[in-house]
C-alpha cells in the first residue's frame, strides 16, 4: 500500500515532468498540453495553465517552496495578459471565463498577487456581458459542445455544470462567498431562475438536459451533464437565498436519482446515460459517477440535517467499492487516471469522505487508488519523472496522450497524490473547486 513518502515524492515527480514542457512568454509562462505537440498551448482550467498553476500553488502550500509560488505567479500573469485579448470565451466552468475567474482568485489569494484578483473580477464581468436575458432569468447561447465527437454544430442554450450555465452559476456563488463581486449572487440567482424554466419533469422528480434542442440522444443524469449537478447548484443557491423553490428543485433532482439507481453490492450506482445502450454502464469518476453525484446528497444532508440523504450518497461510494475499483477496470473505469473521469477524481472523493467521517474504508480506497495510479505511471526516459499515458474519451480508447493538465493529465493526478500525502500527515492541502464539497 502507498506510503506518505511515496505519495509526496510522486507528486513532486509529476510537477517536475510537467515543468519539462514549460514555455516562457513575454508576460510569464505556460505549458504545452502534451509533449507530442509542444506548440499546443492551452491556458484553461481543464487542460491548460490555469489548472497547472493551481497544482503548483498546492505544492507551495504543502512545502513552502517558493519556486512553486513563483511558477504559479508567472502562469497567472501570462493568463491575465491572454484574457485581455479575448472578446469571447465560453461560459463553461472549466474552459471559459468562470474557470479563469476561480483560478486567478486562488492564485491571488495564496500567492499574494493582488492584481490577479482584479483579473478574476474582469472575467466575471465578461461572463455576465455574454449572458442573454431569456425566460425568467439569464442563460448562455453558444456553439454546442462536443461537435468534434458528435458531428453536430450550431448554437444552443447550454444548461449543465460542466460546459453550461449551471457551472457558471457555481463559480458566481463562489465569487460571492469570496467577496469578489457585489452582483455575483444576483447573477447566480438569475441563472437558477432560468434553469427552473427548463427543468424536465420525470417520474420521481426533476432532471435537466445538456442543452436546448439537443440533436443527439444524450440524457446523462449524473453530475457533469445532468440533474445531479444542477440540483447541487440549486441547493448551493438555497444556502444564500433560502427560497423554497430552490430547495424543492434540489430535492426533486435527488429523488429522481434515487428512482433510477441500480443496486450494486451493498450500495447502488446511477447509470451513465438513460439511453437503452447505457443500461448496464456505470461510470465511476467525477463526471458521471459517485464522486460527483454524491455531492448533491451530502449537501442536502448538510442543509436539512437529515442523515438519510448523506447515507444514500455514501451508498454510491459503497457501490463503487463493490465494483472492486480501481484495481478492476471496465466501461466505467477505462484507460484513464484523470480528475474528471477516473482514478484521481475517485481518490480525492475518498479523501473528502475520510476527512469528514474518519471512516478507514475511505482512506483505504484512497490509498488503493494511489497505489494503482503509480502502477499505471511511466517514467520519462531522461529524467525518470512520472507521467500518465491515458485515453481521455472512453469511446476513443486508442487515442492515448500524455497530458500535462489538471482535469485530464499529470497536474490533476499529482494534486490527488499531494492531497493524499498531506491528509496522512494530518494537515490536508487541497484547493477546493466551486463544484466540490466543502470540508
Amino acid at each position: 500500500m502507498m506510503t506518505h513518502q511515496q505519495a509526496i515524492d510522486s507528486a513532486i515527480s509529476a510537477a517536475a515532468w510537467i515543468n519539462q514542457f514549460q514555455q516562457r512568454t513575454e508576460h510569464g509562462l505556460c505549458w504545452s498540453r502534451t509533449p507530442e505537440k509542444p506548440k499546443g498551448v492551452r491556458r484553461d482550467l481543464y487542460h491548460g495553465s490555469a489548472g497547472i498553476a493551481l497544482f503548483m500553488t498546492e505544492h507551495y502550500l504543502a512545502t513552502g517552496d517558493v519556486s512553486y509560488r513563483d511558477t504559479a505567479r508567472a502562469a497567472g500573469a501570462d493568463i491575465d495578459f491572454y484574457l485581455r485579448s479575448k472578446d469571447f470565451l465560453s461560459c463553461a466552468m472549466l474552459t471559459g471565463w468562470p474557470g479563469y475567474a476561480f483560478a486567478l482568485n486562488e492564485i491571488s489569494k495564496h500567492c499574494d498577487v493582488p492584481e490577479l484578483r482584479d483579473a478574476a473580477i474582469y472575467c466575471l464581468d465578461k461572463l455576465r456581458a455574454q449572458a442573454t436575458t431569456v425566460g425568467s432569468g439569464i442563460g448562455f447561447i453558444e456553439e454546442m459542445p462536443f461537435s468534434d465527437i458528435t458531428g453536430f454544430s450550431g448554437k444552443r442554450e447550454i444548461f449543465d455544470t460542466s460546459v453550461g450555465a449551471a457551472g457558471a452559476a457555481l463559480v458566481l456563488i463562489y465569487a460571492h462567498e469570496e467577496g469578489l463581486h457585489e452582483q455575483a449572487l444576483d447573477w447566480a440567482q438569475s441563472i437558477c431562475d432560468r434553469l427552473l424554466d427548463v427543468a424536465t419533469k420525470v417520474e420521481g422528480g426533476l432532471t435537466w438536459g445538456l442543452m436546448s434542442d439537443c440533436p443527439f440522444p444524450f440524457e446523462a443524469p449524473n453530475f457533469a451533464h445532468g440533474g445531479a449537478g444542477v440540483g447541487y447548484l440549486m441547493a448551493r443557491l438555497y444556502q444564500h437565498i433560502p427560497e423554497e423553490k430552490y430547495l424543492s428543485a434540489a430535492t426533486q433532482a435527488a429523488a429522481y436519482l434515487q428512482t433510477i439507481a441500480s443496486p450494486v453490492g451493498t450500495g447502488h450506482l446511477v447509470r451513465h446515460t438513460m439511453a437503452r445502450d447505457g443500461e448496464g454502464r456505470f461510470y465511476l469518476g467525477q463526471c458521471h459517477g459517485p464522486p460527483g453525484t454524491a455531492r448533491l446528497f451530502r449537501l442536502l444532508s448538510d442543509i436539512s440535517g437529515e442523515q438519510e440523504w448523506n447515507q444514500w450518497g455514501q451508498g454510491l461510494t459503497d457501490g463503487l467499492i463493490a465494483t472492486k475499483a480501481p484495481e478492476e477496470r471496465g466501461d466505467g473505469l477505462w484507460n484513464n487516471v484523470s480528475q474528471c473521469c477516473c482514478d484521481a477524481g475517485i481518490g480525492d472523493h475518498a479523501l473528502f469522505l475520510y476527512r469528514d467521517t474518519q471512516n478507514e474504508k475511505y482512506l483505504d480506497l484512497a490509498l488503493r487508488t494511489g497505489t494503482e495510479i503509480i502502477r499505471r505511471s511511466e517514467k520519462d526516459d531522461v529524467t525518470s519523472n512520472l507521467y500518465w499515458p491515458q485515453a481521455e474519451h472512453r469511446a476513443r480508447p486508442d487515442f492515448v496522450e500524455n497530458q500535462t493538465g489538471y482535469m485530464q493529465g499529470a497536474a490533476g493526478v499529482g494534486s490527488f497524490l499531494l492531497h493524499l500525502a498531506t491528509v496522512e500527515k494530518g494537515d490536508p492541502v487541497k484547493i477546493i473547486f466551486p463544484d466540490a464539497p466543502l470540508i
